[in-house]
């Protein structure tokens, strides 16, 4: 971790605060505490800041002073870029209401906060033909976009999810672990860890970030991780490895540490409520998680716990699918869209996290009519599935558990 001339730091290993008075060299500051100047290795001090959402509040004192994950998404949407998409859940301010109270936001200012300038949303520009998975990634992004190899480097961690990343990053060296930097980072948003010189990227280079996942309330509620990392220098060294994510717009070596379906299919603890059937507002039914083996038309392309696979090829669905029995070639297409909605609103219902949707390549019509009727969606993130395991003929669907429904 990088301090300056006044900082506040705490202690690891002691209790007590302090300002740093002194640089004295990249590895040690000056500390001033009760009017004496101490000598501190930076491995030894924390960096006392101002948390920067809801969740990390869980480090600090104060709770009731700084903003809620919406309006976190709130202030992302007015910092968005032209042309940028809006990230599932990131819904209008006009709708918002206040609390338990049904108050109008509007009637309750919100109070100042200092933001985070380490922080910064990011930007769905879709520049890379490659689809990239939800999830934790890091990111080491060149200050020289033109020549990748050369100059400093910063390191990021990037929360690609829809919930509140609380992490805590240590760097492995030869004997020991050593505290490098912790914080909570929004939805969708990336954090700045430090700009490493070409020659100390090899003491960034393995380590081990912890990761909470924050949210305001779901029927399921996903469990921490500890996600160990290792970055060859023949990845660094490699200027083809660096290219532009789906969700930025600079070039990066991106390192994943954790794929958010995965981790949701093996980590999630459910409520002890969502085994019972329930109603919505409309008084419609609603189910809990799919189970395969019920009559649940989704349950046959279940991969996980709460990822699907559905391929809508006409013949796959000849084998198991009634209403394609005797059907001619010009009604496959309304029966393929029939069985896509079908099987999103079972994936809606059920609280899955991801569907994979398989339409093959052929003249683009299926596709073209799937992008479209999710657009009908709130709460919907979608992009084309991976290229090595589909090719161009699938479609990957992220589901917002907290609120995905179709626009009346």
């Amino acid at each position: 971790m990088k301090f300056n001339l006044g900082d506040k730091v705490k202690f690891m290993d002691q209790e007590g605060q302090g300002v740093v008075s002194r640089i004295i060299n990249a590895s040690t500051v000056g500390v001033t505490v009760d009017g004496f100047e101490l000598p501190f290795s930076i491995t030894d001090l924390l960096k006392v800041e101002k948390p920067s959402s809801t969740a990390e509040r869980l480090f600090y004192e104060g709770k009731a002073t700084y903003g809620t994950p919406r309006q976190e998404a709130r202030e992302r949407q007015k910092n968005a870029l032209p042309g940028d998409e809006p990230f599932p859940g990131d819904e209008s301010p006009e709708t918002e209401t206040g609390s338990e109270t049904g108050e109008s936001a509007a009637a309750s200012p919100e109070p100042e906060k200092e933001p985070d300038d380490r922080i910064s949303a990011l930007s769905r520009g879709f520049t890379s033909k490659q689809p990239q998975p939800e999830g934790i990634y890091i990111g080491l992004v060149p200050l020289d976009q033109q020549f990748m190899l050369r100059g400093p480097v910063e390191f990021h961690i990037i929360n690609y999810t829809p919930y509140t990343l609380i992490y805590n990053l240590a760097i492995q060296g030869a004997e020991t672990f050593s505290g490098a930097d912790y914080a909570s980072v929004p939805p969708y948003s990336k954090i700045f860890v430090e700009s490493i010189e070409r020659e100390d990227l090899g003491l960034w280079a393995e380590g081990l970030l912890q990761c909470l996942f924050y949210q305001d309330e779901s029927r399921a509620w996903l469990q921490p991780s500890s996600n160990r990392y290792k970055i060859k220098a023949s990845q660094i060294g490699n200027a083809e490895n660096y290219r532009y994510p789906v969700f930025m717009r600079e070039k990066a070596l991106l390192v994943p540490l954790l794929e958010l379906s995965v981790h949701k299919a093996e980590n999630t603890l459910p409520h002890p409520s969502s085994g019972k059937k329930e109603t919505d507002s409309n008084g419609k039914k609603t189910c809990g998680p799919v189970e395969a083996g019920t009559a649940n038309p989704l349950a046959r392309y279940m991969l996980g716990k709460d990822v699907a696979e559905v391929d809508l090829h006409a013949e796959s669905l000849k084998e198991t699918r009634l209403e394609f029995k005797g059907a001619s070639e010009e009604e496959y297409l309304g029966k393929q869209l029939s069985v896509f909605e079908t099987c999103l609103n079972q994936a809606i219902n059920g609280n899955l996290s991801k569907i994979i949707f398989i339409h093959g390549v052929g003249n683009g019509i299926l596709k073209h009519e799937i992008e479209k009727r999710l657009k009908e969606y709130s709460g919907v993130h979608y992009m084309d599935a991976s290229s090595a395991k589909y090719g161009r003929g699938a479609i990957e669907v992220y589901l917002d558990t907290r609120g995905t429904r179709k626009h009346a």
